[in-house]
């Protein structure tokens, strides 16, 4: 595992910051025709582990010296979790009362509802900060880890295999009861967490016992990966499922979980070869240090391509075919130039660097107000 010194000389992993960029690019591409590339995504749909990977990595960073201050482990969850996302659903809400007077529809009503208990049982309902719903049933997965852990080293039960095999009981328990119906309010954040939870426990599990075993010849390493995901292929008609909404599990209880496994352990051996090529390299740790913002704001940034488009379609002759009206009713509409889905490229990069660009402007104005804060201090201080 390769690891470098930080600015602040802490020990980072690459292979990881590697990994986060890119399961964060997935889960953008996702939503944009894949960004117009493709990345295995014949072998590995992706819908079939994208959020998976995504908790497995969490859970990679758990430390179990969190059980020996649980009070303070939640209280930092809530502060880097909940809290910007909470936040981000009222200033979305009030932006959603703005665009309604420009002719907008999308976004559900502004209320109390929705601004404050939405967040938690659905988190989608503003349509530009969709993606925060994840944020809600991660915080679950933390809270449930660290205080079940706390009560096991109690009762003297530490073994990462036997939270592994209970994790795994309660997520598959989750699907099942998501697939008969047990998917909507509460259910669906509930649902939603059991499902991450052994993505979480893997992810901890890989950290403490199966990394420093992972050392198998790449040949044979993916040979078993793709061998195991064409059967997978061949005897499953549709792998993809959606943890947004808890459906689509068509397959059952288990197969998710085998999907989810084989695309992490892809995506960890590929990440694992190019960590010494890429190094520390700027750009990944850009997009790694910003997953958070680009999970919460993609949304935004697809919107900036579509008004750039709508722009171009007025003072141009070009892109006459752009639907104004669709922009301002319809959330997934992307306009694709003569349909080319490689435009969707556009959509993958105002994506990531949109988000990337509304976290440095709110860091810049943080900055700003704690000089003004102190400035007033000194000058209080100095009469």
């Amino acid at each position: 595992m390769e690891k470098t010194l930080s600015k602040n000389n802490q020990n980072v992993n690459l292979q990881f910051k590697l990994l986060s960029a890119i399961g964060i690019i997935i889960i953008v591409s996702g939503h944009c025709y894949h960004g117009g590339i493709s990345l295995a995504y014949e072998w590995f749909p992706t819908y079939s582990f994208n959020l998976s990977l995504f908790v497995f990595i969490s859970g990679y960073f758990y430390k179990p010296k969190n059980e020996n201050t649980v009070l303070q482990y939640i209280w930092k969850r809530i502060k880097r979790l909940l809290l910007p996302a909470y936040l981000w659903n009222i200033v979305y809400g009030l932006y959603i009362l703005m665009t309604h007077n420009f002719g907008y529809t999308i976004g559900a009503e502004v209320n109390p509802y929705n601004l404050f208990i939405m967040p938690f049982v659905d988190g989608e309902a503003f349509g530009y900060n969709l993606g925060s719903w994840f944020v809600y049933p991660l915080f679950l997965v933390c809270v449930f880890n660290v205080l079940f852990r706390k009560l096991s080293g109690l009762l003297k039960i530490k073994n990462e295999f036997i939270f592994t095999v209970l994790y795994l009981a309660i997520g598959m328990y989750g699907i099942h009861l998501a697939i008969n119906g047990h998917n909507t309010g509460i259910m669906k954040l509930l649902t939603r967490a059991m499902f991450f939870l052994p993505c979480f426990q893997l992810g901890r599990l890989y950290n403490a016992h199966l990394e420093k075993k992972d050392t198998l010849n790449s040949v044979a390493y993916f040979a078993i990966i793709f061998g195991v995901q064409l059967l997978l292929l061949t005897f499953f008609e549709n792998l993809e499922y959606t943890p947004s909404s808890m459906s689509g599990f068509q397959n059952g209880v288990i197969i998710p979980y085998v999907t989810s496994v084989t695309a992490i352990a892809f995506w960890l051996r590929i990440s694992k070869l190019l960590t010494p090529i890429i190094k520390n390299w700027k750009f990944i740790r850009l997009i790694s240090d910003n997953t958070y913002s680009i999970m919460i704001h993609q949304m935004i940034g697809y919107m900036s391509v579509k008004w750039l488009f709508c722009l171009l379609s007025l003072v141009t002759p070009w892109f006459l075919d752009f639907n104004a009206d669709s922009m301002r009713s319809i959330i997934w509409y992307y306009y694709l130039p003569k349909g080319l889905q490689q435009y969707g490229m556009l959509y993958l990069a105002a994506g990531i660097f949109v988000p990337i660009g509304i976290k440095k402007l709110c860091n810049l104005f943080y900055r700003a107000a704690m000089i003004v804060k102190d400035n007033i201090s000194n000058k209080q201080t100095v009469k």
